[in-house]
């Protein structure tokens, strides 16, 4: 397995969850592309294995050293991720 590849695929999928998510709130089309799988989170959900899957391989061809950088780029998507999804709650249901 490549770390590197792994960080820098959940890094990309966790952002994308994020962006389909205000998305998704704020266009029905995007909430009903999503319900195409059942419940709109099954669907994201979906969609995010299979991104990560498809990221991984395209990254897995890169070097396998794990490079600091990349480890904070993590923990920065997951930060401002979370932010962006509760900054936009709280905005939109206030």
């Amino acid at each position: 397995m490549n770390p590197r590849a792994l960080i820098r695929s959940t890094t990309v999928v966790i952002a994308m969850i994020a962006i389909f998510t205000v998305l998704s709130e704020l266009f029905a089309p995007v909430k009903g592309f999503f319900a195409l799988f059942g419940h709109h989170w099954i669907g994201k959900s979906v969609l995010a294995l299979v991104l990560l899957a498809v990221l991984y391989l395209l990254f897995s061809r890169s070097d396998q050293d794990i490079a600091e950088n990349t480890v904070w780029w993590l923990i920065a998507t997951v930060v401002l991720s979370g932010l962006a999804i509760a900054g936009f709650y709280t905005l939109h249901f206030i």
